[in-house]
């Protein structure tokens, strides 16, 4: 094995001008490299999964890919949509202070009875309740103006997706700033439809990816989907199909 090889095709996989890296909705399927029997393995036992003792429920290749985003873009703001107990807010700040990166991490859930009493404490994270449905009274207009790019944007909620989508689209997204949509892969909603207590949000999120593909066909020349951290696992290996999304 060449190591010299391996380490400069990591290299130039990573150009931020590979021709090919960054390509549209309409070059993608809705499909995944990892098997439908793998999931449920992956999936089952992920709210065992902690960081810092608090429940951090990402999937696993998640967990590799969001580091290496954060270094590469540097954030100075990150926008969690669903802040479940706050320990992925945790998480990305702490990811932050270990990349030396000056962000700050503002989380919204319509329930923050949730949080942990450690995410309560910190103050790195702004924690903000509010409805995904009315995300212009959670976000106004003045806060997004107020942070400084770029920004990560994260939709965790599985509510209102287009509706939000199009709000920071149309309220700060600014080309460089990065969005992810959490739970596009249509497998795993299959596997959880008999343990989901809310019903809505479980149609909702089962139809994410359709609603996702629908909202960027209005907008393939703005958001290209990054198809280095997206296929890194294979071609969509992720619970986030066609989701890892950069403004151009």
């Amino acid at each position: 094995m060449n190591y010299q090889t391996i380490i400069q095709q990591a290299q130039h996989q990573q150009e931020p001008l590979k021709a090919d890296r960054f390509v549209k909705i309409s070059d993608r399927k809705d499909e995944c490299d990892i098997p439908t029997d793998a999931w449920k393995p992956l999936l089952e036992n992920s709210y065992l999964q902690t960081w810092k003792g608090i429940v951090l429920p990402k999937g696993i290749t998640e967990m590799a890919l969001y580091p290496m985003l954060l270094y590469e873009l540097q954030p100075k703001t990150i926008i969690e949509i669903g802040a479940f107990n706050g320990g992925g807010a945790i998480w990305l700040a702490d990811c932050l202070d270990v990349f030396g990166i000056e962000g700050r991490v503002h989380s919204v859930d319509i329930d923050l009875s949730l949080l942990d009493e450690k995410a309560k404490a910190d103050s790195r994270i702004n924690f903000i309740q509010g409805d995904c449905n009315n995300i212009s009274a959670a976000f106004p207009s003045e806060l997004l103006c107020a942070l400084p790019h770029p920004w990560l944007i994260i939709e965790d909620a599985h509510i209102n997706l287009a509706g939000i989508l199009e709000y920071f689209h149309a309220s700060g997204l600014r080309s460089g700033d990065y969005l992810i949509v959490e739970d596009t892969n249509k497998v795993h909603w299959g596997l959880w439809q008999d343990s989901w207590d809310d019903r809505d949000e479980m149609e909702q999120g089962a139809n994410k990816m359709d609603d996702l593909r629908d909202w960027l066909k209005n907008h393939e020349d703005e958001y290209m989907i990054d198809t280095y951290y997206q296929d890194m696992y294979g071609y969509n290996g992720s619970k986030n199909w066609n989701s890892i999304l950069k403004r151009v």
